[in-house]
């Protein structure tokens, strides 16, 4: 996989973890430890990344999500089908 994540990605986590513009979001950064998004904050996530790539994302897909570049990869997997 690319170290490049996917803008709209990064533009949604950015929003959701309330970091500015200029933060720069990374594939090794963990999603709850590292940009502080938790469980509440990680719905948010699914909604607006949902809506970004136009697909649905199944219930249980977040357990094996720890960082960026697992979400990452989840969701190209998912909008490539």
């Amino acid at each position: 996989m690319s170290n490049a994540i996917d803008s709209r990605i990064s533009d949604v986590l950015r929003s959701v973890a309330e970091r500015p513009d200029s933060f720069e979001i990374s594939g090794d950064q963990r999603l709850n430890a590292d940009l502080g998004i938790d469980s509440l904050k990680f719905i948010d996530v699914i909604v607006h990344v949902e809506a970004a790539f136009d697909i649905e994302l199944g219930d249980d897909f977040s357990r094996d999500l720890v960082t960026v570049a697992d979400l990452d990869t989840y969701i190209a997997g998912i909008a490539a089908k």
